[in-house]
């Protein structure tokens, strides 16, 4: 016993089918702008800045900056200052924010995340310029 052979038509669709495809297409197409311009996270130049604090624990490469709880950017690289023993963090953050120089950060976690860069901006009215730092450089100790 044979299979039956599909007949395959060469004859194009229809034209309702693909005008309905074209409109659905151009709907995502306009919902996707419409979420990227909206929440800001279709941003895409950036800038580095170094962030120093006294313990940088469980921070990793790629791990968020956030300020006020939104993601501004991530950690590039992770050092030891040899001089001061403070942890360099560096990381990228979008250009389209300046943070004052007086800026501080901490490490933040949650039972519900990762570990992240928290910045909380500062009152100066002079901003960290590109490959610029803020935080601040430990203090001496004396025993």
């Amino acid at each position: 016993m044979a299979l039956p052979i599909p007949k395959v038509s060469v004859k194009g669709g229809n034209v309702f089918e693909t005008l309905i495809s074209a409109l659905v297409i151009v709907v995502a197409i306009g919902f996707l702008a419409f979420i990227v311009l909206r929440t800001g996270t279709g941003h895409l130049g950036s800038y580095p800045l170094r962030v120093r604090i006294a313990n940088a624990s469980g921070l990793v490469v790629g791990s968020d900056v956030r300020l006020g709880g939104t993601k501004i950017g991530s950690v590039t690289a992770l050092s030891l200052d040899n001089g001061d023993y403070s942890a360099v963090v560096e990381t990228l953050i979008r250009d389209d924010l300046a943070l004052p120089v007086d800026s501080r950060a901490s490490i933040t976690t949650s039972t519900l995340s990762n570990p992240y860069l928290s910045i909380s901006p500062g009152r100066a009215s002079e901003k960290a310029r590109p490959d610029g730092e803020i935080g601040e450089r430990p203090g001496r100790r004396r025993f």
